[in-house]
């Protein structure tokens, strides 16, 4: 890329020396961007936008060894773009973190800078710390717990995705050969463990035969609620169910079962709508 005196003006911002174009190597990455990773985490827009401000001056490493001498690049210079027309896996606006980043022109940076030119050094990853991490499925906290849901796996038609907002640090940024974030290079990972093979499959399998279970128990305690009290809402406890774990659904249902009288019925004749994805 070009080097403006603009560049030059915020490259030495950040250094000691006076710099000229002649002495840096400039070029741009994609930090991350608003898409579901592939661990299953998604920045919003407005995560993007602080994580701009914060990756200013940041270092650029390998494979997030933090070691001094493996710093190589440092970002002077951010934005977020977006692309028109184009939208996420959830629909909205597509928006990505773009950096401008300068490396010195030494003898021992000649290396990685034919790598980046010919597309070697290409992906990227990022290393942040997040206020906040909502499903994108049920909205609860993630870091208050008592979420079901297992980002990956798909409930009613939706994929579950961890919702990263509010960034409160942004620590380095590292060239890496597989990226969370599949659009991040030159052009996020979290520390994520390796599962052996299969694994990742048979834990989704696992986890949509319990959800299976689970719908079973919800139904047979709305149809329990019913009888017992019938002027409550079926959807109001179907909500409320909705964030039970299974042991308490079956707690409930217990409690209810002696209150019913007669044998559990399904909703009550003028029930509609909604109402009826919840009968027996």
């Amino acid at each position: 890329m070009d080097i403006t005196d603009n560049d030059m003006r915020l490259i030495n911002s950040y250094s000691s020396a006076k710099l000229t174009a002649e002495d840096v190597y400039a070029f741009s990455v994609t930090l991350c961007d608003n898409e579901t990773d592939r661990d299953g985490d998604r920045f919003t827009a407005e995560a993007l936008a602080g994580l701009a401000e914060l990756y200013k001056g940041v270092s650029g490493i390998f494979d997030h060894d933090p070691r001094s001498g493996n710093q190589k690049c440092r970002v002077y210079d951010t934005r977020v773009e977006t692309v028109p027309g184009r939208t996420n896996s959830a629909g909205e606006p597509y928006a990505r973190l773009r950096a401008k980043c300068y490396t010195l022109r030494t003898p021992e940076n000649e290396q990685l800078i034919r790598e980046i030119e010919g597309g070697i050094k290409k992906e990227v990853s990022v290393c942040c710390a997040m206020g906040r991490s909502v499903c994108s499925v049920c909205g609860a906290d993630l870091g208050s717990g008592g979420c079901r849901h297992i980002p990956g796996v798909e409930y009613d038609g939706e994929v579950c995705a961890r919702v990263l907002s509010e960034p409160t640090d942004a620590y380095e940024w590292s060239f890496v050969a597989v990226p969370a974030q599949k659009a991040a290079g030159v052009t996020k990972s979290a520390g994520a463990v390796n599962a052996p093979d299969g694994c990742a499959e048979r834990l989704k399998t696992a986890a949509a035969d319990g959800e299976r279970y689970r719908k079973r128990l919800a139904k047979e305690l709305c149809a329990l609620a019913a009888a017992a009290l019938p002027s409550v809402p079926v959807k109001t406890v179907a909500r409320i169910a909705d964030r039970l774990s299974c042991s308490e659904i079956e707690e409930l249902t217990e409690a209810f079962s002696k209150y019913a009288t007669g044998a559990p019925q399904t909703a009550a004749g003028n029930v509609s709508g909604d109402d009826r994805d919840y009968l027996i």
